[in-house]
């Protein structure tokens, strides 16, 4: 008698859950101002703070406008004016 092993699937969350997570993700990022949300959209033209028109996603325009802006600011002001 030979008795074989078949792998197990991981339990599926299903999209559900994933979709609470992303609103809540979005949500969060909106409130405080966040990544892409502290930045207006040049896209569909929102201000800075809230969600994009386009139902759960950011418009690239408006991620690569926030990583503009991210460049040109440092953390630590007065420690990277010190050393140099």
């Amino acid at each position: 008698m030979s008795t074989t092993l078949t792998p197990r699937r991981a339990p599926s969350f299903g999209d559900g859950i994933a979709d609470a997570v992303l609103d809540a993700v979005y949500e969060t990022q909106r409130l405080y101002g966040h990544g892409a949300f502290g930045v207006p959209c040049p896209t569909c033209g929102v201000p800075a703070g809230t969600l994009c028109l386009a139902r759960r996603s950011v418009h690239a325009e408006r991620r690569g406008a926030y990583r503009q802006a991210l460049e040109g600011r440092t953390l630590v002001p007065l420690l990277v004016a010190a050393g140099r």
